[in-house]
């Protein structure tokens, strides 16, 4: 039994994976619950007609957290894999994953060029203030539609993955 839990990394992966996963989950509930059930509707000193919720900070720092952890995973992730791919090479299981990983970057990269070309630079007004900032306009909407557009990606992968047109096209290739 011992032999086989020295061997068996993918049950411990996906456990600790599991765990991750439900205490980040329980966290940000518990957090944004937290934020729109405490002090939501205190009005802002300022401008009376707007409001400050009390736990805004609360969330923002979590968001960098959560933004800093993801940034180190994913530095980490890379970091590995390059190292991986030096030792054993492009290949994985006859798939060229060193080609994917550059065609996904420079899809990336592309879509992020486009998202930003295509960004609006009209002035918002949120909360009485103006917002005019040419740059700072189109970096945030390059950020929303990109993350649409790789949202809607997802989605579309899994439901192509899950229907079987996969298996069905790669059959008809090898033919």
């Amino acid at each position: 039994m011992s032999k086989r839990r020295k061997n068996d990394t993918t049950g411990n992966t996906a456990r600790i994976s599991g765990r991750v996963l439900v205490t980040l989950i329980t966290l940000s509930a518990v957090i944004f619950g937290a934020f729109y059930l405490i002090g939501y509707d205190l009005p802002f000193d300022e401008e009376p007609q707007f409001t400050a919720p009390l736990l805004t900070d609360v969330v923002l720092w979590y968001i960098y957290a959560l933004m800093a952890g993801a940034l180190v995973v994913t530095a980490v992730s890379v970091v590995r894999e390059i190292r991986i791919r030096a030792k054993y090479g492009k290949m994985e299981n006859g798939v060229p994953a060193t080609r994917i990983a550059w065609s996904v970057t420079a899809l990336l990269v592309a879509c992020l060029a486009l998202t930003f070309a295509s960004g609006s630079t009209e002035p918002l007004r949120i909360n009485g203030r103006e917002f005019s900032s040419v740059t700072w306009l189109r970096i945030t909407d390059m950020f929303i539609n990109t993350a649409t557009i790789l949202l809607v990606t997802a989605i579309a992968a899994v439901v192509f993955g899950m229907t079987g047109l996969n298996r069905k096209l790669s059959e008809r290739i090898r033919r």
